[in-house]
């Protein structure tokens, strides 16, 4: 299986299963129903809904998302590197304390806006 894409909301991933279901793309949601959940910190890399088609309907199922929602992105997402040690370790500290305290906070999103 090959991941194709991460749709934004619950209601992308309901319309791209079901236009791929009308074409007979045989398809697998990553994190269907564990992605669901939506207890303590959300990360994408963790816990997105990934939809995922076998090698050889790749391309074809590409053409169909990309027949209905314009602005799709597919991202080479096999390629995409692994999280760092540091954000690793701020999930881990929001998912003990249940997401009611995440180490960086508003300093770390003012930095991350500067380098750009």
């Amino acid at each position: 299986m090959k991941k194709l894409y991460i749709p934004s909301n619950e209601s992308e991933l309901v319309f791209i299963k079901s236009v791929l279901e009308a074409d007979e793309v045989p398809f697998y949601v990553q994190n269907d129903n564990f992605g669901s959940l939506y207890s303590g910190v959300y990360m994408s890399y963790f816990n997105a809904k990934t939809v995922m088609v076998p090698e050889e309907y790749y391309e074809d199922a590409k053409q169909i998302i990309q027949s209905v929602i314009k602005d799709a992105e597919f991202l080479d997402i096999e390629d995409k590197e692994p999280p760092k040690a540091y954000d690793v370790f701020k999930f881990l500290i929001s998912f003990f304390t249940l997401g009611l305290y995440s180490p960086g906070g508003k300093n770390d999103q003012n930095s991350k806006s500067d380098n750009h």
